[in-house]
C-alpha cells in the first residue's frame, strides 16, 4: 500500500466528494420546494378563476347596459308613435308636414294611415325621399293585418324596406284603420358598436324571432340573417325571454364564444355580448405563464438563501458586502436572514438588521410607486369607461326630450299658447345645447379609450376651412365679429380625417369668436412652409390668456379665470379635443397669447402629410412633355 497517496485512494474511497455548502444548499432546496409549490399552485388557482369571473361579470356588465338602452328606446318610440299614429288618424287624408326632424329623432322613415280591408293609403307624414306606399302589396299587408291587435302597438319582425334597408314595422290598429310605422334600425347598429373590448369582444341583436337587428358582420345584417335555424342553446333561451350565460360555435366565425345574454321585456328584443374563448383563455394562459415565472424566481431565491446560509458560516462580512452590491446593482431581494453562528454576535447580528431595515424601505417604497401607478391608471381608465358610457346613455333621453319638445311646440297652436310654446322652445335649444356638451365628452372619452380611428383620405383645407366657417352660422354677426379668411385659395392638400379636420377649425374656431369681444376680429388660414408642413391657424384679438394658463387649459374641464373669460359659458373640453385629434395626426397644437392683444393657435402638421396639388396649366405642360 501506498502511504503516500490520498487516504481515499488508500481505502477505495471514491474521489466525488459534496461540499458542505453545497450539501446545505440542496437539503435546504429539498425542504422549501413544497411550500414554495404551494405557495404557487393556490395563488395561480384563484387568479385563474379570477379571469373567468371577471370576463363574465364583463358580459353581464354590457348586455345589461344593452338592455336598459333599448328599453328606454322601446318606451320613447312606442310613446312617439302612439302620438303621431293619434294626430294622424285624427287628421283623416291630410297630408302632414313640418315633421321631419321629429321622425328623424326616433328613427322613422315614415308613418301611414292605410284602410284595414284594402291597404289603401288614408294619410301619412313622411322624412324626405322616404314616402307611404299608395297601396301595400298585398304579402306585406297580410303579415301587417296579422301582427295588428285593436289599440296595441306592435313589432313586426325585421324586413328589407323597398329601399333595400333593413327596417322595423310598428303597427296599430283602430277601427277600420292600421297605423303602420317603418323604424329605421340605425340605431341598434349604433348600439352595438359602442360595445367593444378585448380583441374581438362584441354584441349582437335580434328581434323577437330571432332574425339579426345589429352584428359586427354586416352581411348578417342586410339581409337580416336568421339566428332561430340553428339549433344554437343559448339563442332558443333568449327567444324564450330568459337570461344568464353560456358558451356556443358562432356560425358567423366559427370560433367557441363566451356569451351573457338577455330579452328586453315587451318588444321581445335580445342581446348577445360575446367574446371568443380563446381570448380569455389566452388571459388564463398568461396567467399560468407569469405565475410558473414567479415560481422559478422563488426557487431561485430559495436557492440564494440556501447558498447564502451556507456561506454565513465561512465569511459573514463578504456576506453582507456581497448583498450590498446587489443592492446597489438594483436588485431588491438582498435580505440577509439570521441565521448561523455568526448571527449570535452582536456587531454582525445589528449591521445585518440595519441592512435588512434599509432593505425593506427600499422594498416598500418600490411596492407604494406601483400600487400608485396602478391606481392612477385603474381610475384612468375608469374615468374613460363612465365618460363614455354617461355620455351614450344620456344621448338616448336628450333626443327623446328634444323630440316631445318638438312635438309640443308643433301641437300648442293659438294665441292662448304663446308662452307655452317659448317654453317649449326654451326645452328643445337647452336639449341641443346639454347634447352637444355631451358629444364632446363622447368624442374625447373615446380618443382617451384608443376607439377613434382615422379615416383618411385627401382633404382640401381651403374648402374645408369655409365649411367649418359656414357652421358657425351668425355666431360672428350677432357679435359683430369680423372674420378673415386667409390662404384658403392656395390648395393646399391634407393626408388627414376630413371630420377631425373640420372638428379641429371648429372647436378653435369657435372659442376664438366665443371669447372675443363685440366688435373684434377672428382670422382663420392655412399655410404651408419651407419643409412642406402645413399650418392651421386661428388668431383674434380677443383679452387673451395669462402665460401661466396656456398650459393649464389643454386638460380637461379647465378654463381661463379671467373675468372674460369665466363669464362666457362653455365647459373647457374644446381644446383637448383639439390636442387630442391633432397628436391622432402626427401634428402639434402651439398656443401663443398677449394680454389684451389676442391669442394666436397653431395647428402645424408634418410634411409627409402635406400633399402637392398641380393647377390646371401646370398639369396641361406635364402632359405636353
Amino acid at each position: 500500500m501506498d502511504l503516500r497517496a490520498p487516504r481515499s485512494e488508500r481505502f477505495g474511497m471514491s474521489k466525488r466528494y459534496l461540499s458542505l455548502k453545497s450539501a446545505v444548499t440542496l437539503a435546504f432546496l429539498a425542504v422549501a420546494a413544497v411550500p414554495v409549490w404551494l405557495a404557487w399552485e393556490w395563488p395561480q388557482g384563484i387568479a385563474i378563476q379570477q379571469e373567468r369571473e371577471r370576463a363574465k361579470e364583463t358580459l353581464r356588465v354590457y348586455t345589461n347596459a344593452v338592455a336598459m338602452a333599448l328599453e328606454r328606446y322601446n318606451a320613447d318610440v312606442v310613446a312617439a308613435f302612439d302620438i303621431l299614429a293619434d294626430e294622424l288618424q285624427a287628421a283623416g287624408p291630410v297630408r302632414h308636414k313640418g315633421l321631419e326632424g321629429t321622425l328623424k329623432t326616433f328613427g322613422f322613415n315614415h308613418i301611414c294611415n292605410f284602410e284595414v280591408m284594402t291597404g289603401s293609403l288614408l294619410g301619412g307624414m313622411r322624412r324626405e325621399g322616404k314616402p307611404c306606399p299608395k297601396i301595400v302589396p298585398s304579402e306585406r299587408f297580410e303579415i301587417i293585418r296579422s301582427i295588428s291587435v285593436e289599440g296595441q302597438i306592435r313589432y313586426s319582425s325585421v324586413m328589407i324596406s323597398p329601399a333595400g334597408q333593413p327596417m322595423i314595422l310598428m303597427v296599430r290598429r283602430s277601427g277600420t284603420m292600421i297605423a303602420v310605422g317603418s323604424l329605421d334600425t340605425t340605431y341598434f347598429r349604433d348600439l352595438a358598436k359602442t360595445i367593444s373590448f378585448g380583441g374581438n369582444g362584441h354584441a349582437a341583436i335580434l328581434d323577437h324571432m330571432g332574425r339579426v337587428l345589429a352584428h359586427p358582420k354586416s352581411a348578417w345584417v342586410n339581409p337580416p340573417h336568421d339566428m332561430a335555424k340553428y339549433d344554437i342553446d343559448v339563442v332558443l333561451q333568449l327567444l324564450k325571454g330568459e337570461s344568464g350565460h353560456g358558451e356556443f360555435t358562432s356560425p358567423a366565425k366559427g370560433d367557441m364564444m363566451y356569451t351573457a345574454y338577455r330579452s328586453v321585456q315587451g318588444p321581445g328584443w335580445g342581446i348577445l355580448v360575446n367574446q371568443p374563448a380563446a381570448e380569455i383563455e389566452q388571459a388564463v394562459d398568461k396567467i399560468k405563464g407569469s405565475t410558473f415565472k414567479v415560481l422559478m424566481i422563488a426557487l431561485g431565491i430559495a436557492a440564494l438563501l440556501a447558498a447564502l446560509l451556507a456561506h454565513v458560516l465561512l465569511d459573514p462580512i463578504k456576506r453582507i458586502r456581497m448583498a450590498a452590491e446587489r443592492l446597489g446593482n438594483g436588485n431588491g431581494d438582498a435580505l440577509i436572514p439570521a441565521k448561523g453562528l455568526a448571527s449570535r454576535l452582536t456587531e454582525i447580528n445589528d449591521l445585518r438588521a440595519a441592512f435588512n431595515a434599509m432593505v425593506l424601505r427600499i422594498r416598500k417604497s418600490q411596492r407604494t410607486e406601483i400600487a400608485s401607478r396602478k391606481e392612477a391608471q385603474e381610475a384612468n381608465r375608469i374615468k374613460s369607461r363612465f365618460l363614455a358610457n354617461m355620455s351614450h346613455e344620456l344621448r338616448t333621453p336628450l333626443n327623446a326630450i328634444i323630440g316631445f319638445a318638438d312635438v309640443c311646440k308643433r301641437r300648442l297652436k293659438g294665441p292662448e299658447h304663446e308662452r307655452d310654446r317659448e317654453y317649449a322652445g326654451y326645452i328643445h335649444d337647452s336639449g341641443h345645447h346639454l347634447l352637444s356638451i355631451i358629444n364632446d365628452l363622447l368624442d374625447l372619452s373615446r380618443i382617451e379609450a384608443g376607439a377613434r380611428k382615422l379615416e383618411e383620405r385627401d382633404v382640401d383645407i381651403g374648402s374645408t376651412i369655409k365649411e367649418a366657417c359656414a357652421m358657425l352660422g351668425t355666431m360672428a354677426e350677432d357679435k359683430g365679429i369680423k372674420v378673415v379668411l386667409r390662404g384658403v385659395e392656395d390648395d393646399l392638400m391634407l393626408w388627414a380625417d376630413p371630420r377631425a379636420i373640420k372638428q379641429i377649425i371648429l372647436n378653435l374656431a369657435t372659442n376664438a369668436v366665443r371669447y372675443t369681444q363685440e366688435g373684434g376680429r377672428v382670422v382663420i388660414g392655412c399655410e404651408r412652409a419651407e419643409t412642406g408642413a402645413i399650418t392651421l391657424f386661428i388668431e383674434d384679438n380677443g383679452p387673451g390668456i395669462e402665460p401661466e394658463e396656456l398650459e393649464k387649459i389643454r386638460t380637461p374641464f379647465t378654463r381661463g379665470h379671467s373675468q372674460e373669460i369665466a363669464a362666457v359659458p362653455g365647459t373647457g373640453l374644446g381644446l383637448s379635443i383639439v390636442e387630442a385629434l391633432a397628436d391622432l395626426h402626427g401634428a402639434r397644437l402651439d398656443l401663443t397669447s398677449e394680454q389684451d392683444k389676442g391669442t394666436r393657435a397653431r395647428v402645424v402638421f408634418p410634411p409627409n402629410r402635406s400633399l402637392l396639388m398641380l393647377d390646371d396649366d401646370a398639369m396641361a405642360g406635364t402632359a405636353a412633355e
